[in-house]
C-alpha cells in the first residue's frame, strides 16, 4: 500500500510540473467518457432498466401479420387471444386492449381530451401488480349500465386527491357516465400514459382484429418454444376461420422492445459510435503519452540504471494513466449528466421510457468500467514501449541520435492510422443517419402538411343520438369553418394519417369476378368528409371528390388510392368498377361504385409504403369522433384558433379542442431519427477534431525529431518548399492509409446496420466519399501547420545552437 501511495504521489508531482499535458489528456478522455456514459444512460433507461412488473422478462407483445402480402391491421381478434389461454400451452395468460378517444368531464365541468381502453379478461392479472384499491370487474353493456372503470394512480391523485373511498364514485365522460371500480397499481403504465380501463365481455369466437395483444409465458419458456406453440394455435384457428386466419402468423416481441420501438436500434447504433469515439480518444491520449515518454526517456534510463525494475516502471506509468483516466471520468460523468439534461429539454423526454434518465448504479458501473479500460489502454502501450527498451536506447531517445526515437515514431504512426480509420467510420455513421433522416423527411407523405392545423371533435350527448344528427352537426361545422377568414378548405376524417389510429381492413370482391375465395382481395377502409382531400392537399388523379349528395339514402360510392388500382385493377378503368366489401364475410346488399382515384398517402408511418385503400364518404356513415383539418392560406394564428373554438362551441361548449400544426405533427413522427442524427453529427465532429489533433501531434513530433535532418537538407541547398512537401507527404500517407482501412470497416459495419435505416445502402458512394474526403482533408490541414514550421527552420540556429 505504501508503494502504491508513493507511485500516486510521484505521478501527481510529475503531472503537476507539466500542466498542459494532463489538461489536454483529461479533456480528450472526458469527451469520450462523457459521450459514452451519456448514451449508455439513455440505453439503460430505454432498454436495460427493468419494466415495473414482476418477472418482466416473461412479458411479450403480440401482433399478427399475413404472409401472403394481404393487408391487415396487425391487431388480434378475440379468438386469437382466447385460444392462447389454453392451460396446456406455455402461455400463462394472454389478454388484449383496444383504445378509444374520450372526453372526460371534470368535477367543475371542464372537458379534457383523453383516451380509454377496453381490455379483455385477465389483462391486469397478466402484469402481476396488486391493485391499489378495488379490482376491475366485468361490465355487461346495456342502456342503463354504468360501467366500472379502473383509473390510473395518477388520475386518482389528480382528480380525487387520493381519496381512499373513491371506489364507487361517479366518473363522467361526454360519451357515457361511469363509476370508479378500481385504482390501478402505482407503477402500472400500459399503454404509456393511459388513465382509464374498462372490461367488457368479448365473443370467444370473434374474428374482428381490434385488439393489441399481450402475453406472459411460464418461467423458463424460451421465445422459440412460445413461437412454435403459437404457430400451432394459429393453424388451428385457420382451420376454423380460413377467411381471416389463412396465412396469418403471430408476431412476438419482448414487451420492452415493443414499447421502445424504432428508438432501440437507433440508440444501439449511437452507442456503438460512442464506443468508437472513446477508443479514438484513448488512441489520442496514447499518442500524447508516447510523445511524452520519448521526452522522459533519459529519466527512465536513469531509473533503470539505478536498479528500478521493469515492472516498477510499468506500474508507475500505469498509475499516471489511471490518474488521468480517473480525472477524465470525473469530468466526463459530470459532462454526461449535463448532456443528458440537455437532451431531455430538447425533446428526448417525449420518447418512450426516456421521461426519466437516471444515473443509477448500472450507469456508474459503466462509467467505472470506462475509467478502468481507458486507464489500461492509455497506459499499456507507453509502458511496454519504455519497459522493453534497453538503457542505451532510452538514453538515445532524448539525445541527438534519433535512432531510438524511430520506435516511438512507428508506434505513433500506427496509432494515427487507427485514429483516422475510426474517424472515417464515425463520420460515415453520421452520414448514414443524416441520409436516413433526410430520406424520411423528403418522403412524399401524399399530403401537404404546411399551413394546416388539425383538431379532434367528438359529437356526443342527448342531442346526437343517431347518425343523421351527428352528420348534420359535423357538416354544419365544416361549412362554417370554410367561411372563416383566411380558410381555404376544411374537411374531416376518422383515420388521420400517421396517427396510428385504428382503421378497418376489409375483404373486397369485384363485381364480375368468379365467386370464389381466390378473387376476394382486401383493402383498408377510411372514412372522410367531402373536401377532406382538398384540405389535406391530397391529389385527386381521376374522377371526382365526394359531395354533399353522397348521403345515406344514395348509392354507395368509393374513392380508391393509387395502390388499390395498381394491385387490383391494373389495365382496367377503375371508374367503371364496382365491388362489395365486408369482414369476415362480404355484404352483398351494399355495392360500392368507384367514382375517383387519389394519390397514395403514407398512413402508418413515413417509412411504411402505402397500402391499398378505399375511402367512404362520412355522409354514408359518420363516426361521432373525427379529426378536422383546416387549411389556412395565411398559416396558423391565434385569431384563427379562437374563431374555430367559437364555431365548435355552437355544437357543444363541452367539446375540448387541442390544436396541432400538421407540419409539426409530421416532424414529431421522425423525432427519434432526428435525435440519432443530431447525436451522430456531434460525435462525427468530435471524431474529426480528435483525428486532426492526433495527426497534428504525430507530424509535429516527427518534425521535431528530424530537426537536424531538415537543417542539414536546408544547409545543403534544399528549398523551404521541398521541406514543406516532404513533411506533408508523411501526414498524407498516414491519412490515406487510415482512410482506406476506415472505408473498409465502414462498409462492413454499414451492411449490418443498413436494415435499421430508411433507404440507406452501406455502399452509398456519396456518403463513403464525403466521409473519407472530409476526414482526409482535416488530417491534411492538421499536417500543414507543422510542415510550415519545418520549412521555416534556420539551419544555423539548429546546427549551431550555441551561436
Amino acid at each position: 500500500m505504501e508503494t502504491l501511495l508513493q507511485d500516486v504521489r510521484f505521478a501527481l508531482r510529475t503531472l503537476w510540473r507539466t500542466p498542459v499535458f494532463p489538461i489536454t489528456a483529461i479533456a480528450t478522455l472526458a469527451i469520450g467518457i462523457a459521450a459514452s456514459t451519456a448514451i449508455f444512460s439513455t440505453v439503460n433507461a430505454a432498454l436495460l432498466k427493468p419494466l415495473p412488473y414482476p418477472h418482466a422478462e416473461d412479458l411479450y407483445s403480440l401482433r399478427t401479420t399475413l404472409t401472403d402480402g394481404r393487408v391487415t391491421t396487425g391487431n388480434l381478434s378475440p379468438v386469437e387471444i382466447f385460444r392462447l389461454n389454453d392451460p396446456k400451452l406455455s402461455v400463462m395468460k394472454a389478454a388484449g386492449l383496444q383504445g378509444q378517444d374520450l372526453t372526460l368531464l371534470r368535477n367543475d365541468g371542464t372537458p379534457v381530451k383523453t383516451r380509454g381502453y377496453v381490455v379483455t379478461e385477465g389483462f391486469f392479472e397478466l402484469f402481476g401488480l396488486p391493485w391499489t384499491l378495488g379490482a376491475l370487474t366485468m361490465t355487461t353493456p346495456g342502456p342503463n349500465t354504468q360501467p366500472a372503470v379502473a383509473i390510473s394512480y395518477r388520475m386518482w391523485q389528480d382528480m380525487y386527491g387520493g381519496d381512499p373511498d373513491v371506489v364507487g364514485k361517479p366518473l363522467r365522460f361526454a360519451e357515457a357516465n361511469a363509476v370508479v371500480g378500481a385504482v390501478a397499481p402505482r407503477d402500472f403504465d400500459t399503454p404509456h400514459g393511459a388513465n382509464f380501463w374498462v372490461q367488457f365481455p368479448q365473443d370467444p369466437q370473434g374474428v374482428a382484429h381490434n385488439f393489441e395483444g399481450f402475453m406472459r409465458v411460464k418461467p423458463g419458456t424460451t421465445l422459440e418454444r412460445a413461437q412454435s406453440e403459437l404457430q400451432i394455435v394459429m393453424e388451428g384457428i385457420a382451420r376454423d376461420f380460413p377467411v381471416g386466419a389463412r396465412n396469418r402468423i403471430y408476431i412476438v416481441r419482448p414487451l420492452v422492445d415493443q414499447i421502445v420501438g424504432e428508438l432501440g436500434p437507433i440508440l444501439l447504433v449511437v452507442l456503438s459510435a460512442t464506443g468508437l469515439l472513446l477508443a479514438l480518444a484513448c488512441v489520442n491520449v496514447i499518442n500524447l503519452l508516447l510523445a511524452r515518454g520519448a521526452a522522459r526517456a533519459r529519466e527512465m534510463a536513469v531509473r533503470v540504471a539505478l536498479g528500478a525494475g521493469r515492472a516498477r516502471i510499468v506500474r508507475q506509468l500505469l498509475t499516471e494513466s489511471i490518474l488521468l483516466a480517473a480525472a477524465g471520468a470525473i469530468v466526463g460523468v459530470a459532462a454526461a449528466y449535463a448532456f443528458v439534461r440537455v437532451l431531455l429539454t430538447m425533446g428526448a423526454s417525449q420518447l418512450p421510457r426516456l421521461d426519466a434518465v437516471p444515473f443509477d448504479g448500472r450507469v456508474m458501473a459503466f462509467a467505472l468500467l470506462t475509467l478502468f479500460v481507458s486507464g489500461v489502454l492509455v497506459g499499456f502501450a507507453p509502458a511496454i514501449r519504455l519497459a522493453r527498451a534497453d538503457v542505451n536506447a532510452l538514453m538515445n531517445e532524448s539525445g541527438r541520435s534519433q535512432t531510438g526515437g524511430q520506435g516511438t515514431g512507428r508506434w505513433l504512426s500506427v496509432l494515427t492510422v487507427a485514429e483516422v480509420a475510426l474517424a472515417v467510420v464515425l463520420v460515415t455513421g453520421a452520414g448514414w443517419l443524416v441520409r436516413s433522416f433526410e430520406n424520411l423527411r423528403q418522403t412524399d407523405a401524399g399530403f401537404v402538411s404546411e399551413q394546416r392545423v388539425v383538431f379532434d371533435v367528438g359529437i356526443f350527448g342527448p342531442s346526437f343520438r343517431d347518425n343523421i344528427s351527428v352528420h348534420r352537426a359535423l357538416e354544419g361545422l365544416l361549412e362554417r369553418l370554410r367561411g372563416l377568414s383566411g380558410v381555404t378548405a376544411a374537411g374531416s376524417t376518422f383515420n388521420f394519417p400517421l396517427r396510428g389510429g385504428q382503421e378497418n381492413s376489409l375483404l373486397v370482391h369485384f363485381n364480375g369476378d368468379p365467386a370464389d375465395d381466390s378473387h376476394n382481395y382486401n383493402s383498408r377502409q377510411r372514412i372522410v368528409s367531402p373536401g377532406f382531400f382538398k384540405a389535406m392537399g391530397i391529389q385527386v388523379i381521376g374522377g371526382r371528390d365526394f359531395t354533399a349528395d353522397d348521403r345515406p339514402d344514395s348509392p354507395r360510392v368509393a374513392i380508391v388510392n393509387r395502390s388499390f388500382v395498381s394491385r387490383y385493377l391494373s389495365g382496367k378503368d377503375p371508374l367503371t368498377a364496382q365491388f362489395t366489401a365486408g369482414y369476415p364475410n362480404l355484404d352483398p346488399k351494399i355495392v360500392w361504385t368507384i367514382v375517383g382515384v387519389v394519390n397514395d398517402v403514407r398512413q402508418r408511418s413515413l417509412s411504411a409504403a402505402a397500402e391499398p385503400a378505399y375511402y367512404a364518404s362520412h355522409g354514408q356513415g359518420t363516426p361521432p369522433r373525427q379529426a378536422v383539418v383546416v387549411h389556412a392560406a395565411g398559416g396558423d394564428s391565434e385569431a384563427l384558433r379562437t374563431a374555430i373554438r367559437e364555431e365548435v362551441r355552437k355544437i357543444d361548449p363541452q367539446i375540448p379542442i387541442e390544436f396541432e400544426r400538421v407540419d409539426e405533427f409530421v416532424r414529431a413522427t421522425i423525432s427519434r431519427q432526428e435525435l440519432g442524427m443530431a447525436l451522430m453529427l456531434g460525435f462525427g465532429g468530435a471524431a474529426i477534431a480528435l483525428a486532426a489533433i492526433g495527426i497534428y501531434g504525430v507530424i509535429a513530433y516527427s518534425a521535431a525529431q528530424r530537426r537536424n535532418e531538415m537543417a542539414i537538407r536546408l544547409a545543403l541547398g534544399a528549398t523551404s518548399q521541398s521541406i514543406f512537401w516532404l513533411t506533408v507527404k508523411q501526414g498524407r500517407t498516414l491519412a490515406l492509409v487510415g482512410a482506406a482501412i476506415g472505408l473498409l470497416v465502414a462498409y462492413s459495419s454499414g451492411r449490418l446496420v443498413s436494415s435499421w435505416l430508411f433507404e440507406v445502402r452501406a455502399s452509398d458512394p456519396f456518403i463513403l466519399g464525403v466521409a473519407t474526403g472530409l476526414v482526409v482533408a482535416m488530417a491534411l490541414v492538421a499536417t500543414v501547420i507543422p510542415a510550415y514550421r519545418a520549412a521555416r527552420l534556420h539551419p544555423a540556429s539548429v546546427l549551431r545552437p550555441d551561436v
